[in-house]
């Protein structure tokens, strides 16, 4: 059964970016994680904070993002849970690589650093919910 480590509310300003970054690395260090799998969660979690603000919440400043870092023995289990309109998650895939503009690598970033990203029911059915899980001597 996962142990709830910490939860943190940040509003869907970019501003908040830096913060939500700052926050995520502490908490991690405290679990004494490696290095890699620090940097990596850090890079991960700010990727799908960035696609929550410009997808979910069209760049709107004012949502709510929730984030909680749970822990299964050595697996580290991130859900972030928006209350934007329910997002279509057919259309949520990286772009062709081969594509030389930018942009739309978030999802692509997220996949190749963490162990699993997967779209979970919602509490309440409102909104989205990401679970993001990495193994923390990675």
């Amino acid at each position: 059964m996962p142990e709830s480590l910490a939860r943190h509310s940040f509003t869907s300003d970019t501003l908040e970016l830096q913060s939500i970054r700052h926050w995520l690395r502490n908490e991690l260090q405290q679990q004494h994680c490696s290095k890699d799998c620090i940097n990596d969660s850090v890079l991960a979690i700010n990727e799908a904070c960035m696609n929550i603000i410009q997808h979910a919440y069209c760049g709107q400043a004012d949502g709510e993002i929730i984030i909680e870092i749970l822990r299964d023995k050595d697996l580290l289990i991130f859900h972030l849970t928006d209350f934007a309109a329910p997002v279509d998650i057919n259309k949520c895939q990286s772009r062709i690589l081969d594509e030389i503009r930018p942009g739309g690598l978030g999802i692509h970033i997220i996949q190749s650093v963490m162990d699993s990203m997967q779209f979970m029911e919602p509490p309440e059915n409102k909104g989205n919910l990401l679970q993001l899980t990495i193994n923390i001597h990675k």
